[in-house]
């Protein structure tokens, strides 16, 4: 998962908090959206669930990695 977040990290524009957790949300949402199976989507809704949850939890660390990016 951490290297998911990185990628997340490294493609988002922004330095606010708030609007990266919406932009992983989105983003997870489409490829929710694109998967062709059911199984598919489950395991993107759980990637997501869980990413969040993550993100949440390390609001402050996360927070000093978008104010430090270039």
């Amino acid at each position: 998962m951490d290297d998911y977040l990185k990628e997340l990290t490294k493609n988002f524009s922004g330095r606010d908090f708030k609007r990266f957790s919406g932009y992983v949300y989105v983003t997870l949402q489409r490829e929710i959206d694109s998967a062709t199976t059911k199984k598919q989507k489950n395991k993107y809704i759980l990637i997501r669930k869980q990413i969040l949850r993550y993100i949440v939890t390390n609001e402050r660390t996360i927070t000093k990695e978008l104010l430090n990016k270039k």
